[in-house]
């Protein structure tokens, strides 16, 4: 459906449908609506259209690598939310999650383990990739990164700001590493998506 230019900057104060345009979408009487019940509905469902196509708009991001596709609606200016949970890789203990934001050519991110070892100091990264890569590049300035250092009950939480807004057409993934002098060895990994 496509609606007039200047509908969204002038709905709802000036917009008026005319009679014609409530008749072409018209529901059969038959179908269920008593007389002139029809002509309400239908302007109601027009109404109700104009305001959701004027609150929200397509979002379209391709991967330029893979050429896939992701599209959203989604209101103007609302930040993206991420979500991933850590599983546990090569036998270490250590599982999480992690939540985050990006909007505005920027990213937020924090990322909580479990069932590390107290003391521990882990790397962490948001990756470009899936877990199964070797050697996914780091998705920003990997200083932006602070370490996750473990307390006395196996946890820890760390959070980034990273200056780059992800792609949802691409993978990523958060990769948390053995330790600083260890990081080919990740001990957990989790799919980072909205």
């Amino acid at each position: 459906m496509r609606f007039p230019s200047g509908l969204c900057s002038t709905w709802p104060q000036t917009y008026a449908f005319t009679p014609r345009q409530v008749r072409d979408v018209q529901v059969n009487e038959a179908d269920h609506f008593s007389k002139g019940g029809e002509m309400r509905f239908a302007a109601l469902t027009l109404a109700f259209i104009g305001a959701m196509a004027c609150s929200r708009t397509p979002k379209v991001e391709v991967d330029p690598k893979t050429g896939r596709t992701d599209v959203d609606i989604q209101a103007p200016g609302v930040p993206e939310t991420w979500k991933a949970t850590l599983a546990s890789v090569g036998g270490s203990a250590v599982t999480g999650t992690a939540s985050g934001t990006t909007a505005h050519d920027s990213t937020n991110v924090t990322v909580t383990i479990m069932g590390a070892t107290p003391g521990a100091t882990h790397p962490w990264h948001i990756h470009d990739g899936k877990c199964s890569d070797s050697g996914a590049p780091v998705v920003g300035d990997a200083s932006a990164y602070p370490p996750l250092v473990v307390g006395a009950d196996g946890s820890a939480t760390a959070s980034a700001h990273i200056a780059v807004k992800l792609n949802e057409a691409r993978n990523y993934i958060i990769n948390i590493h053995a330790s600083p002098t260890n990081m080919a060895t990740i001990v957990a990994c989790g799919d980072y998506n909205d």
